[in-house]
């Protein structure tokens, strides 16, 4: 699952045309957290998926979604 987190999460950073600090800076998530996601590392807290889910406009059950059909009907 941690791989599938992290892809997404790049995408929807892809999708807003912002970085990964930019992301740390507007969720209080640390950078060096979100780049260790990204890679397909650890197990976030449901905490710090509800703030990266929210800076994204998405709940936590898209953000943790393998298929992003769902979101991308919009």
């Amino acid at each position: 699952m941690s791989l599938c987190i992290g892809a997404n999460i790049a995408r929807e950073l892809k999708k807003l045309g912002i970085t990964q600090g930019e992301l740390s800076e507007r969720s209080g998530v640390a950078a060096s957290h979100i780049s260790y996601m990204v890679r397909g590392h650890g197990n976030p807290t449901l905490a710090t998926l509800e703030s990266l889910a929210d800076v994204f406009g998405l709940s936590v059950v898209e953000l943790l979604a393998a298929d992003s059909t769902s979101r991308d009907k919009s």
